[in-house]
């Protein structure tokens, strides 16, 4: 009860942390002395919890029986009342968070339905809204035509550039590989005539 694990969803890490902590206070040696793992204390809780929902549901079938309530049917009343208030505010913060996500999509739906609208639809709208937009011209097919040529030739001129780059490229490259076949013939003589006056 102090820990209440009920707070976290189960299969949750955090859960599974609170329930090593009570196997802990269990095991330890100032209280009566227990073995068990927290994998045990949860499947024992769940035993007892299954089982006080049995003896309810008994006493609730025969009629004018009148049970006294132990101090174990009190704090396994008090766990379940715990378990279902955390479920109830776990659910209610699911639904939160689920229905900002859907005010969120439909906004965005919103948004993206408008931006996919014709040009003429939109401005119906806007008009109808108060929003008058300066009208945009339309384009005369000969606009097309010509900005066709346009990006053709500067197509044109840029493939021109990349020719000529490249030609400069290779012709440094030619003049780097005779430079260096050069100075190796170079030091070959040099070598050649070093090995001549040694001897």
């Amino acid at each position: 009860l102090v820990f209440e694990p009920f707070k976290y969803p189960k299969r949750s890490k955090e859960r599974g942390e609170i329930w090593g902590r009570i196997a802990v206070n269990l095991n330890s040696p100032r209280s009566q002395k227990f073995t068990v793992l927290k994998r045990s204390v949860r499947d024992r809780l769940t035993l007892m919890q299954s089982k006080y929902k049995e003896k309810i549901r008994e006493e609730e079938r025969a009629s004018g029986i009148d049970c006294q309530e132990t101090q174990l049917d009190a704090a396994l009343e008090e766990i379940a009342e715990k378990e279902r208030a955390a479920d109830l505010e776990r659910n209610d913060k699911t639904s939160a968070v689920n229905k900002k996500n859907k005010s969120e999509k439909t906004s965005a739906e919103e948004v993206r339905l408008q931006v996919m609208e014709r040009l003429s639809k939109t401005q119906k709208r806007n008009a109808d809204l108060g929003e008058e937009k300066s009208s945009k011209y339309r384009k005369r097919s000969s606009d097309a035509v010509e900005y066709l040529k346009e990006k053709f030739q500067e197509e044109k001129e840029l493939r021109k550039e990349e020719i000529e780059l490249k030609r400069k490229e290779h012709q440094t490259h030619k003049q780097q590989l005779e430079m260096m076949n050069l100075i190796h013939k170079q030091n070959e003589a040099l070598m050649d005539l070093l090995a001549k006056a040694t001897f």
